[in-house]
């Protein structure tokens, strides 16, 4: 259900172009998008505000850390997850416990990692570089492993 969630994210909401911009896609959703300099260590907090979801990413934190919060924070949003969310780094472990927060997870690698992308990439454009293939979906080194291992595509 995660991924199928992200897929359709992508169908309506994305332009093609590489990076994804989760924030693009979450406005074009009508989820407002903002920075919270009060989250202290939490990365970011989904809720509806006035019956309207919002997501608030903690501006101390860097850009790809951002970009993957906004993402698991639109999972929590899609995947109805409930209406209100506050991830801290817990949340976003590799081996992640919690059924709720492992689908979120989920569905953030798939909308900024588009696995039909990740095989045209490899196989129709022969980029085999582990670096060139984080660079064009601007993410961690820890994303882009998890997902081209779920994909079998072990780096």
């Amino acid at each position: 259900m995660p991924t199928m969630a992200a897929r359709y994210m992508l169908s309506e909401y994305w332009d093609g172009f590489l990076p994804v911009d989760p924030a693009v896609i979450a406005r074009a959703a009508q989820v407002t998008v903002e920075h919270d300099p009060d989250l202290g260590d939490a990365f970011g907090r989904f809720e509806f505000v006035d019956g309207r979801p919002h997501i608030y990413t903690n501006p101390n934190e860097p850009e790809m850390r951002q970009r993957f919060t906004i993402a698991h924070e639109l999972g929590h949003f899609m995947l109805d997850h409930g209406d209100w969310f506050v991830d801290t780094a817990d949340e976003f472990a590799t081996v992640q416990l919690d059924a709720i927060e492992r689908q979120a997870n989920i569905f953030a690698l798939e909308l900024l990692i588009p696995g039909f992308a990740v095989e045209i990439l490899i196989e129709k454009r022969n980029i085999g570089s582990f670096e060139t293939l984080r660079e064009m979906f601007g993410v961690t080194e820890i994303a882009l492993e998890h997902k081209l291992k779920r994909l079998g595509w072990a780096p």
